[in-house]
């Protein structure tokens, strides 16, 4: 029995993190950098509304995040502040 190294897919990533899951893993960090986790458990817990800001700001995050997963070629800077939105007080 012969076994062969199979090498396919190696060309399409060129650096960690690159990619559509690169993208979501950005937009993850940033949905859990406004608390947001925390204010749906208490909002399970308690029955307490997710503040607006909280959750509109969630909302914009992932749009952002499915857009730029549409895009091609896909920024290799998609961490940079100027594509994600921020908290407006």
């Amino acid at each position: 029995m012969k076994f062969r190294v199979i090498e396919g897919g190696k060309a399409i990533e060129t650096r960690p993190g690159a990619g559509p899951a690169g993208i979501r893993d950005e937009a993850e960090r940033r949905i859990k950098a406004t608390g947001y986790e925390q204010w749906r458990v208490r909002s399970l817990a308690t029955g307490a509304p997710i503040p607006r800001s909280i959750q509109y700001l969630k909302m914009q995050i992932d749009f952002v995040a499915e857009k730029l997963e549409q895009l091609n070629p896909m920024p290799m800077d998609f961490t940079d502040d100027k594509y994600w939105p921020t908290v407006s007080i």
